[in-house]
């Protein structure tokens, strides 16, 4: 369902299917990189809370991670383009098992902070280079359906890691979790290729600065629009079992049932609805079924609300991120792209971090229903924007230039 069609002249490639040795190995890396990430996310606030700090410490303390990865994202992006992919990744992947072995010795709030810190600088390379080396591992027209389903191997890491992580504390503790994070980390080093072979090469006289990269409609554009859709995400995995518990509700099971299949559902068809639709256009439809999911969740209440919920913003964010890295693609040459998604991946620490902590001051003020009707109308109204102003801007730079050689060929001349 994934995949049609065959190349000619790789000997990695099995009965004309994309899925070669080299790109599994890139698919296994980036499940176990991300699976050591995520495996962190939902114990560290209880290990930081029995290490005596308070919530505020425990919110800043985890919330360092962004802020690394946030500083670190476009010059790793922009490491990439000018020294290739296999050495980002490689340092990324050690910065990072430096960040998580910190973990054990962080008794301290500063000592806490700084190794999140380090372990989001990290994770920076790994995210812009392994995303690049993908895209450039097969033709163009191939690139939806491949980074569909390398984000696809990511869900899975996360989903191994949310649903192992608790147990994974009561049984041995932070150094259990630690050693697991350490491992997976170390494996995504051994299993990425260090030699791929890439199918477009990056022509170093088409770099360009970092400005005219991320100035430019291909680039700033998808990357508004996912920070939007993480504006929603975040809010919704921060905020949805506080709405329903304050509804009288303690079970939270069919949201992520509903969450899980529809973001798997919609990967497996995202190609085929760019095809359809174009990416331009799904990445409008997508931003509407966010917004109006939203708005509904914080109007009516229920328990199956939960399936309404998980299934919108499973679908929405299942379809999200490989349609507008199809747009940043399409728009960039080679040369130019690990920029691009080293600041287009900023998007998701930003729309993340403003769903987690600027919806807390919403939620505080008028509730949480608030949060949601704030967030779905928010991205209603930039759906808006991006129909009438944002679109034509994309719009008129593939129209010019078709062969996707605009980021290039439109800010030469």
């Amino acid at each position: 369902m994934f995949f049609k069609g065959s190349f000619q002249g790789d000997d990695d490639l099995n009965g004309g299917s994309i899925y070669s040795r080299q790109f599994i190995s890139l698919l296994l890396a980036n499940l176990f990189f991300w699976l050591s990430v995520n495996v962190f996310l939902p114990v560290l606030p209880l290990y930081y809370h029995h290490l005596g700090m308070d919530d505020n410490e425990v919110g800043l303390a985890v919330g360092a991670y962004s802020v690394g990865a946030i500083a670190c994202r476009v010059f790793a992006g922009k490491a990439t383009d000018r020294y290739g992919s296999t050495p980002v990744i490689s340092i990324g992947i050690i910065i990072s098992t430096i960040g998580i072995a910190a973990y054990y010795v962080s008794g301290s709030f500063i000592t806490a902070t700084l190794s999140r810190l380090v372990h989001g600088a990290g994770i920076t390379g790994f995210a812009a280079a392994s995303m690049t080396m993908a895209s450039l591992m097969y033709e163009k027209e191939y690139a939806t359906e491949v980074l569909s389903v390398l984000t696809l191997s990511t869900m899975i890491g996360v989903g191994i890691a949310a649903s192992s992580a608790y147990g994974l504390y009561e049984y041995g503790g932070i150094g259990a979790v630690i050693l697991v994070g350490a491992v997976a980390t170390l494996l995504s080093l051994l299993l990425f290729p260090k030699k791929p072979h890439l199918k477009i090469k990056a022509v170093k006289s088409q770099s360009l600065p970092l400005k005219k990269v991320i100035t430019h409609p291909g680039v700033y554009v998808p990357t508004f629009s996912l920070a939007a859709v993480n504006l929603c995400f975040g809010s919704v995995m921060t905020f949805f079992p506080l709405l329903m518990l304050s509804q009288g509700m303690n079970q939270f099971s069919l949201f992520y049932i509903a969450y899980s299949i529809a973001v798997i559902f919609s990967r497996m068809w995202v190609g085929k609805l760019c095809c359809w639709l174009t990416p331009e256009r799904l990445a409008m439809y997508i931003m509407i079924l966010f917004g109006g999911t939203m708005v509904l969740t914080g109007q009516i209440s229920g328990r199956w609300i939960g399936v309404l919920c998980g299934a919108g913003v499973g679908i929405g964010y299942g379809l999200a991120y490989p349609t507008l890295a199809t747009i940043i693609t399409t728009c960039t040459q080679p040369a130019n792209r690990g920029t691009a998604f080293g600041f287009f991946a900023m998007a998701v620490d930003s729309g993340l971090a403003v769903g987690a902590i600027g919806m807390g001051f919403v939620a505080g003020t008028w509730g949480y229903p608030a949060v949601f009707t704030a967030a779905g109308m928010y991205t209603l109204v930039y759906t808006i924007l991006y129909r009438f102003w944002l679109k034509p801007k994309m719009d008129g730079c593939l129209a010019a230039h078709p062969t996707g050689k605009a980021i290039t060929d439109g800010l030469s001349g």
